[in-house]
């Protein structure tokens, strides 16, 4: 069963499939939520190599950042009086997102290491432009995967999606900046 759930979120993550249909699970929606919240508060700890957050401030971003999804989603939906569709929608768009931050995983893993002082200095510019380019493709990746979601979701054509997936992003980028 988890294989085939897991599958079904891969299709939507590479283009193959649509929310409408993946399973409506408010339970399935919630577990996907938790594994999103806790990679995303892992993520953040790795990332912090200059420890400008601490546990609890990760733990409280996280959670808003999470808000943001989920009240913007809720209220997009809404707007289109669609939101019969939140359950789907939302839990395609983090377990989506789950997919790229999992492939995304072992960039952050890097990120202490650009701190070492004691690099090589071409070794050290390698590796930040294949860091850079990688970054570069796993944010357009889930960028894409938002507005595939969001055009499904809403029925509507590639550009308003685009957009919609922008407000999105600034959304997120909004809730997230207050924890600075």
């Amino acid at each position: 069963m988890w294989v085939s759930l897991i599958k079904k979120y891969w299709q939507v993550s590479i283009f193959q499939e649509t929310p409408a249909n993946t399973p409506y699970s408010l339970l399935l929606m919630g577990l996907i939520t938790a594994f999103f919240y806790i990679l995303i508060v892992m993520q953040w700890t790795i990332a912090d190599v200059e420890e400008l957050f601490t546990f609890t401030t990760s733990l409280l971003a996280a959670a808003t950042l999470l808000a943001s999804y989920i009240a913007y989603t809720y209220i997009l939906l809404l707007l289109f009086r669609l939101s019969n569709r939140f359950v789907q929608t939302l839990a395609c768009l983090l377990a989506g997102h789950t997919v790229v931050h999992l492939f995304a995983f072992p960039l952050l893993l890097l990120a202490p290491w650009f701190a070492d002082e004691k690099m090589i200095q071409p070794l050290a510019l390698f590796v930040a432009v294949i860091y850079l380019i990688l970054t570069f493709v796993f944010t357009i990746w889930q960028f894409m995967i938002t507005v595939h979601i969001y055009k499904h979701a809403l029925g509507i054509e590639y550009f308003p999606a685009v957009l919609a997936s922008f407000g999105l992003i600034a959304c997120n980028i909004l809730v997230v900046s207050f924890w600075r």
